[in-house]
């Protein structure tokens, strides 16, 4: 217990000598304080001090007692509220006490308890001095005050005092906190506390200790090394514990980690580190010095084609007409001038938010600082900082030049190259020099090189070949060096995709990566504009639409891994591609019935049904290079597929998705499949045995003896057949297989005159397979192939009608060595665009036959425009108006929906006719077709062909290309025809007065064109009322 004094001093009170003795080691104690006030000396001791209120309080002289008071107490050591740890932790990683006033030559004092040991601060001082008289003997407490704590009295045993009573235990266990607040002053704070004081004192000698300071604790005429040998010499504990290693004290109070730093002599003061995100003005990339440099000024100038170029940076290069762009590794400038226009603007807020967003050019700024033109202001200043200024003086330039001038110097300057085939030099194109190009023209396949005067990039393609690459830099260098260029210049590769926005500017379509659909809401108090104004949209690139796909389609991607078409995926270290294998363990099959799911029979794993749907589930291992991993690329994986039939309704389809979920217990991928649009890797799960048949598993099929089946496959193991709807000549295929089954004794397998190797194989195989397959009486039937052209009577026979005439290819002596190609054209964001319907199961260097379905044009949204690349003859398939949603609702169509249909329908013509005459080999035919009026030869594209009966008819039939585009390219017409309703195709119905002849219309309207278009909008709308033109 702990009693504070006026003066004061603390002083620990024990409990009597029957009480337990009080180690080293003893911690079961509590630190307690109270005020006291000195009043009347009882008594004074023997020794000099003096007794309040019976508790002995040591008497030191003045000089010690007025330091006593600015301290405010004394130090105690030995105890604290919570439990100390034992010593030999205490000691770890700390420097301990050491008295450096120790001499060498002194007499080892004799060990003295440390418990309950009163510490003063002045003690070494005061004994120095003299003045502080030692302490001997014990003092008493009279008996009066020991009763107040269970009537044992206290006793002074000279250093080890105990206090226990009942009455102590119980309020050292209920009291609470102290409510004194801290001190304010950290240092202390730091010195009051227990726990660390005493390793803050030491902590802070250690700091001011010297080389002479060791020599004077360790001994005269030592080095330092023998000096901290001997410090780090081990010395056997005073009391360690029993089978313990004390460790700990082996380095004197020193940590070994200290010890080491002593003996270091590295000055880390000369060690330089290289700094994080910073950027060379030159560096080697690919064989090719690649060049750009940490500032970059960037000139924002034009009207309609808004340019942005790299200039110096100077301050001479700033103007007040333009905006600028100041780029450097930790910050971003936009620097407006003040006659700079609201477009300039604008470009330049678009340009930071996407250097901002992506750290284009390595520039950390979080926001860019926009500086008007100010004269004097402090930003303007920390501004020009980073510009090379002549004068301090100089004034940014009031010269004014002409935008479209500049807009046309700059486009006419732009040189582009393409690499050639060998991959080393470079090529002048002039269909990408003196304009500002479309990123259409970029080809993934191909490697560029755009010269821009101070800027030069390589565009490296995504399916660029990876030997070009590396020559491609080497050959851009050679262009960079041809000319004297700045060294504030770039040359830079840029990658595919990974385009920066000084680079994208370039180029007058490239889509803004940054850019987000805002929700426009008009206001109807806003005026409205009085002038009309068109966007006249342009063909597609044919020469784009040429372009080859990649050989393989994309891989069934579960759970992040490319399973491929299956078996996993090869390695091709030009690609940077690890492959890895992909292994069946096991398959499963369910029926959804009508309102569950049953087990498939395993003999009929593979037969599938239009009218059902089923649930399969796939387990299978991943596996690198062919052999079996531990590891996660090795674990057993499982994947769900929900097989929908074609003639499923709408509520069973649901009803096999809910289904899969309740089946798959394991959180596996689910997916979903559409009867004849299977990818490789379902197919090849059952090994080229499947097969789907029409109808339910249910039907009576007693009655049903022959069955028409089509092959569809280009690899043995991804083969599958269909069974068609109808047994007749005309669903045959001269570049096809197929499988007529006449009852359960015989198989004919058909091919067509122009059937490939690979289709033919597959459908005898696939014919064996179906006739291993069970049946009611028992036999395998024969299996019997037949060539088009050399059929028999008996063959004929199992055709409804027997033979008649159908469409064929047997008097055709071309070859038909390439797959077919479809596109989908259409309006997006005020563009006409093109999209390629791919086939999931094209195989490298073999031609699909049939790699299209008629959904993919029925189901497409109407009325759509197609084109179809049959070899020989390019089709334009047009759709229709439906008259209906799918849920039964009632369209109707306005005249401005008809008008945009005509002005698609106009573009897609333009682009077959030059998508087609970039065949060099042999011009093919140019043939326009119409929904439900589509000739036999267009049908038989196609594995099967049901015609549609919602299909409105009334349509033309197949019209050449040619005769439909004359419509188009008539661009007058008198005023009757005008006025006539519908007005001629290709009119737009709401500028029909732009079709008159300029003498008519001047005779019609007494004014020009030019001037008619310059009216307010509602006074052409009243002139065109007047002569029926509306």
């Amino acid at each position: 217990m702990l009693v504070t004094g006026g003066v004061g001093s603390l002083i620990r009170l024990f409990d009597s000598p029957s009480c337990r003795p009080c180690t080293p080691t003893d911690t079961d104690h509590k630190t307690f304080s109270f005020s006291t006030t000195i009043g009347q000396p009882d008594e004074l001791s023997a020794d000099g001090g003096m007794d309040v209120g019976k508790v002995k309080i040591p008497d030191f002289d003045k000089e010690t007692e007025r330091k006593q008071r600015e301290v405010g107490k004394l130090n105690v050591e030995g105890f604290s509220e919570s439990k100390p740890q034992p010593k030999e932790q205490r000691q770890v990683g700390k420097l301990g006490d050491i008295d450096f006033n120790k001499k060498k030559d002194d007499a080892a004092p004799k060990p003295v308890k440390k418990v309950g040991k009163l510490s003063n601060p002045f003690e070494k001082q005061g004994q120095s001095a003299g003045s502080a008289p030692a302490r001997k003997g014990p003092g008493k407490i009279s008996s009066r005050f020991g009763n107040k704590f269970g009537g044992s009295g206290l006793q002074n045993d000279g250093g080890s005092e105990i206090l226990k009573s009942s009455m102590t235990e119980s309020r050292r266990a209920v009291r609470g906190p102290s409510r004194r607040a801290p001190s304010s002053n950290p240092v202390k704070n730091l010195e009051s506390r227990k726990d660390v004081s005493k390793d803050y004192r030491a902590a802070s000698e250690m700091k001011e200790m010297t080389d002479d300071f060791i020599k004077d604790y360790l001994g005269p005429g030592l080095s330092k090394a023998a000096d901290l040998d001997r410090i780090a010499s081990p010395r056997p504990s005073p009391t360690p514990a029993a089978g313990k290693k004390n460790s700990l004290t082996n380095n004197k109070g020193f940590a070994n980690e200290a010890v080491d730093a002593l003996r270091a002599t590295e000055d880390y003061t000369k060690i330089k580190l290289n700094k994080g995100h910073t950027q060379k003005a030159v560096k080697e990339v690919a064989g090719g010095k690649e060049q750009l440099q940490e500032t970059l000024l960037v000139q924002i100038k034009g009207k309609q084609s808004m340019q942005t170029r790299l200039v110096a940076p100077h301050f001479s290069s700033l103007n007040s007409y333009e905006c600028f762009l100041l780029i450097t590794p930790k910050t971003l400038f936009q620097f407006n001038g003040k006659h700079a226009s609201v477009l300039k603007k604008s470009k330049g807020t678009e340009l930071v938010t996407a250097i901002t967003m992506a750290k284009e050019f390595k520039c950390m700024a979080d926001k860019a600082t926009v500086l008007e033109q100010v004269r004097g202001s402090y930003l303007l200043r920390q501004f020009n900082k980073h510009l090379q200024i002549n004068n301090e003086n100089e004034q940014v330039s009031e010269k004014q030049t002409d935008d479209e001038e500049y807009e046309k110097e700059q486009n006419s300057a732009n040189v582009g190259y393409v690499l050639d085939e060998e991959g080393k030099n470079f090529t002048m194109v002039p269909e990408l020099s003196g304009k500002r190009l479309k990123q259409s023209r970029l080809k993934d396949s191909n490697i560029y090189c755009f010269d821009y005067g101070v800027e030069v990039y390589v565009w490296i393609g995504r399916a660029a070949d990876r030997s070009a690459r590396k020559n491609a830099m080497i050959a851009g260098r050679q262009i960079w060096d041809s000319k004297q260029r700045p060294s504030w210049g770039i040359f830079q590769r840029i990658a595919g995709g990974l385009e920066h926005s000084l680079f994208r500017e370039k180029f007058k379509d490239w889509p803004d990566a940054n850019a987000v659909n805002v929700l426009t809401v008009k206001n109807p108090c806003a005026p409205k504009k009085d002038k009309i104004t068109f966007v006249d949209m342009e063909p597609c690139d044919g020469e784009q639409m040429r372009t080859p796909l990649p050989e393989n389609p994309p891989g069934l991607v579960l759970e992040m891994t490319d399973v491929g078409r299956g078996l996993g995926l090869p390695t091709d270290l030009s690609q940077d591609i690890f492959g890895h294998d992909v292994e069946t363990t096991s398959v499963e099959m369910w029926r959804i019935t009508d309102s569950s799911y049953e087990e498939y029979a395993q003999e009929l794993y593979g037969q599938f049904y239009s009218g059902e749907s089923f649930i399969i589930r796939w387990a299978y291992r991943v596996m690198q290079g062919g052999k079996k991993q531990d590891h996660d690329t090795g674990r057993d994986r499982a994947a769900f597929f929900f097989w929908q039939g074609a003639d499923c309704t709408i509520k069973e389809k649901g009803k096999s998705a809910f289904l899969t979920v309740r089946v798959d217990s394991e959180r596996a991928p689910q997916v979903q499949l559409d009867q004849s649009t299977e990818p490789p890797a379902f197919l090849q799960i059952f090994n080229g045995s499947m097969v789907t048949y029409k109808g339910k598993i249910s039907d009576d099929r007693s009655d049903k003896r022959r069955r028409l089946f089509l092959y569809r496959g280009e690899t043995e193991k991804e083969g599958s057949l269909t069974e068609l709807d109808e047994i007749s000549c005309t669903s045959l295929r001269s570049r096809g297989s197929f499988i007529i089954q006449d009852g359960e004794s015989l198989l004919y397998v058909w091919h067509g005159c122009k059937s490939r190797a690979h289709t033919v194989a597959g459908a005898f195989r696939a014919a064996n397979t179906l006739a291993d397959q069970p049946c009611s009486e028992g036999e395998r039937p024969a299996v019997v192939e037949v060539q088009e052209g050399s059929e028999s009577k008996e063959f004929w026979k199992c055709f409804v009608g027997g033979k008649i005439s159908y469409f064929n290819l047997m008097d055709d002596e071309r070859k038909y060595a390439k797959s077919l190609r479809l596109f989908n054209l259409y309006e997006d964001k005020k563009q006409f665009v093109y999209k390629e319907i791919e086939y999931s199961c094209r195989y490298p260097k073999v031609a699909a036959p049939y790699p299209f379905l008629q959904s993919d044009l029925y189901s497409a949204e109407q009325p759509a425009l197609f084109i179809l690349d049959a070899l020989y003859t390019v089709y334009v398939w047009v759709g229709w108006w439906p008259s209906h949603t799918p849920d039964g609702e009632v369209l109707a169509h306005t005249g401005s929906a008809e008008t945009d249909f005509v002005e698609r329908y106009k573009l897609t013509l333009q682009t077959a006719l030059a998508y087609s005459e970039l065949d060099t080999k042999e011009k093919p035919d140019m043939v326009v077709v119409n929904a439900g009026a589509e000739p036999t030869e267009f049908k038989c594209l196609f594995p099967w062909w049901k015609d549609q009966e919602d299909i409105p008819g009334g349509k033309p039939g197949p019209t050449p290309l040619d005769e439909e585009l004359k419509k188009f390219l008539q661009t007058e017409f008198t005023l009757k025809e005008l006025q006539a309703k519908p007005p001629p195709i290709g009119c737009d119905p709401l500028r029909l007065e732009q079709y008159l002849s300029n003498t008519e219309f001047k005779a019609i309207f007494k004014m020009s064109k030019k001037e008619f278009l310059n009216l307010q909008a509602w006074k052409q709308r009243k002139l065109k009322q007047q002569h029926d033109l509306f």
